[in-house]
């Protein structure tokens, strides 16, 4: 209940910063507010090459991405605990001629925007294993007030970019939006997977990072995030077990969720590699031979190389109560799913994948995206189709 007094009181005080910021001259800013930034960035620079100046980034304190290459005219630090930069990032948002996030922003719910601002959702995932938005299970558990609230939020997105007609279906019931509210053009950060220039140079730079790697077989374990295990995400894998079995032939790379502080010095081995948040988990994607995840939306693009999956997902049962599954889960995911260690490390030494499963869900999932997603997308901005 505290909570819940904190958030609305929160939300009342942007509300009248907001409308009064509304009163001001509207300007041409194209403003990105931004938890990942990754597909932003792709967008932001396509921005620049078209010459347009007059973009604003917001970077909430959940930001990794720099944006020093992309060409913004500005970058404000959208923090509360910085107030004069969250009043101007408030501001930027009151004004803009349009305005684009990558994932649910409660402000949004306060937030109306005049009828000829745009608001984009470029949301931070090529497709989805579990439930979310208002179909989200745990939604069960959440006050009425809440639930509004949160239903304000999806009303006030106008758009939504998806990377195929598939992911468009989810977004439908998640967000409870009509078919005309989707923009077909891609996922932008997938742009990454087509050009070999960018691809050859990351995986140098990864090399470099950990040439420990040159010459192994990478096996990336990359779990999805648990709800309330910000301060430590508990994993019942054996690792130092598991990359012992494997053998020196292999590298056991950890790389966990962004938002997850966890002591990874627990894993000390010779064959284990703790890469924390030093790379995005895109660089990472280019020299992993085999990925291990469970709910996670990395398959999804990982699906682009065409490299083998394996699916792990422990606690099964309670994840499927708690979240909820968009379908039956060994039927959504493709690879093998494993329960055990003993069954991953078998699964991995011999080779038990069927890769023509792999590129059939490439195919469905990412149809949109090829390479020109940003390109499509920022014509569209532009009004350029």
């Amino acid at each position: 209940m505290r909570k819940e007094w904190i958030i609305t009181l929160f939300l009342i005080v942007n509300k009248i910063f907001f409308n009064t910021f509304k009163l001001s001259k509207k300007t041409n800013n194209i403003v990105f507010l931004c938890d990942f930034g990754d597909n932003a960035e792709y967008v932001t620079k396509e921005l620049g090459r078209r010459g347009y100046r007059d973009v604003v980034v917001l970077k909430t304190g959940k930001c990794k991405t720099s944006f020093k290459d992309a060409g913004v005219r500005e970058i404000v630090s959208f923090k509360p605990t910085k107030p004069v930069d969250y009043l101007r990032g408030l501001k930027r948002l009151a004004t803009a001629r349009t305005v684009l996030i990558d994932n649910y922003a409660a402000l949004l719910s306060v937030c109306h925007f005049n009828d000829e601002v745009e608001v984009i959702q470029l949301w931070h995932a090529a497709g989805a294993v579990k439930k979310f938005g208002m179909v989200d299970p745990s939604l069960t558990y959440r006050t009425p007030k809440a639930i509004n609230r949160i239903s304000k939020v999806y009303e006030e997105m106008d758009k939504i970019v998806v990377g195929s007609p598939f992911m468009a279906q989810i977004f439908a019931r998640a967000f409870q939006k009509e078919s005309n509210a989707f923009l077909h053009t891609g996922i932008p950060r997938t742009d990454f997977f087509f050009d070999e220039k960018a691809m050859s140079e990351t995986t140098d730079k990864v090399y470099a990072t950990y040439p420990e790697l040159r010459g192994k077989k990478v096996v990336l374990y990359a779990p999805t995030f648990r709800d309330n295990e910000l301060t430590q995400q508990q994993i019942p894998l054996d690792f130092v077990k598991i990359a012992s079995q494997l053998g020196d032939d292999y590298r056991l790379v950890i790389k966990l969720h962004p938002a997850v502080a966890h002591d990874l010095n627990a894993f000390r081995h010779p064959y284990i590699i703790n890469v924390a948040n030093k790379l995005s988990v895109n660089d990472l994607l280019l020299v992993t031979d085999y990925l291990v995840s469970d709910y996670s939306s990395i398959p999804y693009e990982f699906a682009l190389l065409g490299k083998p999956q394996i699916f792990y997902p422990y606690d099964l049962e309670q994840y499927q109560m708690s979240r909820g599954f968009w379908d039956s889960y060994d039927q959504v995911v493709p690879g093998p799913v494993v329960d055990s260690d003993d069954e991953l490390v078998h699964t991995i030494l011999h080779m038990d994948f069927d890769l023509p499963q792999v590129e059939q869900f490439a195919a469905k999932w990412n149809c949109y995206s090829d390479g020109h997603t940003a390109r499509k997308l920022v014509d569209y901005l532009l009004n350029e189709e």
